[in-house]
């Protein structure tokens, strides 16, 4: 069995305590994983901060070699890490092979990107005066990571905080620690100097509040749960450094009376319980016309009675485990208070271990946790409205802002709505999970602030400097 170790200052080290990491498939023993203390966290900032003056005076177009190196091991070892993925976060292969080729196609956005991101000139108010605003690394930035998408939520935040010359630690998910730690082996193959890159595995309460509150970090890049984004931004403010905050969504997917109703099944199927509904932009809520609520409902509980449940493995399976028993766990909570309120179960509701089949609740209403809370599960409620109006109400009924999409064949209606939802992206007639590697990807409300991918995510970890230069001898008033 493989043992993890941290990556502090260009070496692997051990700490400790190590515990065992179980796949969610079948609980056998995958590795053993550092249990991190306060203090090695401390020592992989100290080496972060040491190394960012030279990192970050680095040529653009050297940080970019590095990074396009990166990318070709990480196409170098696409199956190992497909497997990875698999075993254990327990996505099928589809998922873990669209993950990793997504990680490429950041990276090398990322390698791009490193050479042409810069500042500008400005016409200054003064004669003689040359005035330019330069972007500067903003130094140290913590990136602490969820389990969902380890490797391209990972990348995304590490390739774009380097290509910027700032140096990082990085604290992966404790549920998936082995795909951290094949980011750290492949950055220290790439040769990336010595502390530019840290890796710390470790409890969020321990080593993740370390990097928030830790004078030397600069920036935190989080995704994950609004809860703990909430106690993130609060604790990063005692020292005034700046968050990226990626949280969580209830996000709406609406299907209009004009709809293709076989395109918005498929819509709805892929886009509510792809990944087992463990996507922080899944469809969460399903709002139907009522004129097409009942012929869409039949087809959609169809097709998701007839998805394949198992081992991941095999590539013919549809939907694999949870990434624990614990999450599983909690949407048995959710699917029991549904019941409990009068929601009737269409499809699904079945459990074992880690595993809960897609399940599709209707006669819901607004009080139901499934359509009040994150279902981050395959638990999906169908509700029916009368118009456009009452759909965007619906949609706009929650706290989170994170994405949205809109099923219909007339454009006119399709850009009314995405102009009334409250989120921060809006995808017409696809699923609400779309994402690519240039575009501003976050949310608002209680689904967070800031925005990464490709030149948002330099925007993210740079500050502008502005800087004069006088041609002229200047009178000044005293």
């Amino acid at each position: 069995m493989q043992k993890l170790k941290n990556y502090i200052n260009g070496e692997f080290v051990s700490t400790e305590e190590y515990k065992i990491k179980l796949s969610p498939i079948d609980k056998s023993p995958l590795a053993e994983m550092p249990v991190s203390r306060r203090e090695d966290a401390k020592v992989a900032i100290d080496a972060a901060y040491d190394a960012v003056k030279t990192w970050s005076q680095t040529p653009a177009i050297k940080r970019a070699e590095l990074l396009y190196k990166l990318y070709e091991i990480i196409k170098s070892r696409e199956e190992e890490l497909i497997e990875t993925l698999i075993i254990e976060g327990g996505g099928i292969y589809k998922k873990a092979w669209g993950e990793v080729v997504f990680t490429e196609r950041l990276v090398r956005n990322a390698a791009e990107l490193a050479r042409h991101y810069g500042g500008r000139t400005l016409q200054s108010d003064m004669e003689g005066v040359i005035s330019m605003v330069f972007k500067k690394s903003k130094g140290v930035v913590g990136i602490i990571t969820p389990w969902n998408y380890p490797l391209s939520i990972s990348m995304k935040k590490i390739a774009h905080a380097l290509a910027a010359g700032n140096t990082v630690v990085y604290k992966p998910a404790s549920e998936t620690p082995i795909t951290g730690y094949k980011i750290a082996e492949m950055i220290h193959q790439a040769g990336f100097p010595k502390g530019v890159f840290n890796l710390v595995i470790g409890p969020g309460p321990v080593v993740g509040d370390e990097i928030v509150t830790n004078r030397s970090v600069s920036h935190v890049t989080f995704t994950g749960e609004s809860a703990t984004g909430r106690e993130i931004a609060s604790k990063a403010a005692g020292t005034l450094k700046t968050v990226t905050l990626e949280l969580g969504g209830s996000d709406p997917l609406i299907i209009l009376d004009d709809a293709d109703i076989n395109l918005a099944v498929r819509i709805a199927v892929f886009g509510a319980f792809f990944h087992q509904g463990q996507i922080c932009t899944s469809s969460k809520r399903i709002i139907v016309h009522e004129r097409v609520y009942d012929l869409f409902l039949r087809k959609f509980v169809e097709r998701v009675s007839q998805l394949k449940v198992g081992d991941p493995r095999d590539k013919s399976t549809e939907q694999g485990p949870l990434i624990s028993e614990r999450q599983a766990e909690e949407m048995q909570k959710f699917f029991d208070d549904a019941v409990a309120r009068g929601g009737k179960v269409l499809a699904g509701g079945r459990r074992s271990g880690a595993y809960f089949w897609p399940t599709v609740f209707v006669d819901v209403d607004r009080n139901f946790s499934i359509t009040r809370e994150e279902v981050f599960g395959p638990i999906r409620p169908v509700v029916s409205v009368k118009n456009d109006d009452e759909a965007v109400e619906v949609a706009n009924d929650t706290d989170y802002g994170l994405s949205a999409a809109v099923v219909t064949t007339n454009i006119t209606r399709a850009f009314k709505i995405a102009d009334a939802i409250e989120s921060s992206m809006v995808h017409i007639n696809d699923v609400t999970m779309l994402e690519e590697s240039h575009v501003p990807f976050g949310g608002i409300k209680a689904s967070g602030f800031g925005r990464e991918g490709g030149e948002w995510s330099f925007h993210e970890t740079t500050y502008d400097r502005w800087v004069t230069v006088t041609l002229r001898e200047r009178r000044y008033p005293i």
